[in-house]
């Protein structure tokens, strides 16, 4: 079953990656999936299922609410 996932939540998946200075293919690997796939993912998130978001969260060690929402929201630890 796919999970509905924002517009914006394909930059936020990229500039994640960025700020952690990974390359697709370091990042794409550390998730256990090929680099084609993140190429999609950073290009239309649509396609992630929430355990794909899960596995990001937990590999640039954010909250799953970040991905959604970003750092200010009524849901983030201020």
């Amino acid at each position: 079953m796919l999970t509905y996932v924002p517009h914006e939540v394909k930059h936020t998946i990229r500039d994640l990656r960025i700020r952690a200075n990974m390359s697709q293919a370091d990042a794409a690997k550390a998730l256990g999936i090929s680099e084609p796939t993140l190429r999609k993912w950073e290009n239309d998130s649509s396609m992630l299922t929430f355990k794909d978001m899960q596995r990001i969260a937990s590999l640039y060690g954010i909250p799953l609410d970040y991905i959604f929402f970003g750092p200010d929201n009524a849901f983030s630890e201020k």
